[in-house]
């Protein structure tokens, strides 16, 4: 079954409209945009990128289509601490210190081989329950 360039832009305006991040919705307002005579410079200003964001944006359709509009997996910042890993042992300082919370932290650090910070230690609480 091929696709047609009507569907492809029915395709890309609910996209557009309904998409589920702001990512897809951008990218596939571009391609659209693209679609109707706007220019790789135009666009860089419209959506505040650069030129060379624009033309990767267009690779991307050509070589993935619709797909690539999405986010791909395993991008972004990895997490510093592991829910299944760390959860037992944050759970077990917590309750031996259920109401120094910093002490707790302080004994959290001693045993992982990372830094992280008391921020970052009150998100993960909070977050799993503990």
């Amino acid at each position: 079954m091929k696709i047609t360039d009507e569907q492809i832009i029915n395709i890309l305006s609910r996209l557009k409209n309904h998409g589920e991040t702001k990512q897809e919705r951008i990218r596939s307002h571009a391609i659209l945009l693209s679609h109707q005579g706007k220019t790789s410079k135009e666009l860089a200003e419209i959506f505040s990128v650069s030129q060379r964001t624009i033309f990767q944006w267009f690779e991307d359709f050509n070589e993935r289509g619709c797909e690539s509009l999405c986010m791909q997996s395993g991008r972004g910042r990895k997490r510093l601490l592991d829910e299944e890993k760390d959860k037992e042992r944050i759970k077990q300082h917590i309750e031996l210190y259920p109401h120094q919370p910093k002490k707790a932290y302080a004994i959290t650090l001693e045993h992982l081989p990372i830094k992280i910070s008391y921020d970052t230690f009150k998100r993960f609480l909070k977050k799993h329950c503990i």
